[in-house]
């Protein structure tokens, strides 16, 4: 796949395309972060949890998903869902982009679906190059 070139800064092409995923309903919050749980990009109407409580749980399984690799031998895990009773979810999905490890949380509302929708933001996010 080519690399994708913006006029826009790479922040901005990102929080457009989380923009146009949040108003089509399927996610109530979007973060991006680094591994450090510094903000990279952003999207949300209303703040359904607080950022830095969001960041610090994607710190906390950062930690999680190298103690499954360690104890368990799962190696390199791509995805960990946090799933209420009430169907909310919180999918926090790691990979490699701007030369670093980032972690995508996303706020999913009840029976939405956001797997092929976080494929392409990652995919989009992944080719982008300064």
């Amino acid at each position: 796949m080519e690399p994708i070139l913006f006029k826009q800064t790479p922040q901005s092409a990102i929080e457009n395309r989380m923009k146009e995923i949040c108003r089509g309903g399927n996610y109530e919050m979007v973060h991006l972060f680094s591994t450090e749980g510094l903000p990279l990009a952003q999207h949300y109407h209303e703040p359904i949890i607080d950022e830095d409580r969001l960041a610090e749980l994607s710190i906390l399984l950062q930690q999680i998903r190298e103690m499954a690799d360690v104890m368990g031998k799962i190696s390199y895990v791509k995805e960990l869902i946090v799933e209420g009773y009430n169907h909310r979810k919180i999918v926090f999905r790691f990979f490699r982009a701007f030369e670093q490890d980032v972690v995508l949380a996303v706020v999913v509302p009840p029976y939405k679906s956001y797997r092929n929708l976080t494929n392409s933001l990652i995919k989009m996010i992944v080719n982008i190059h300064f």
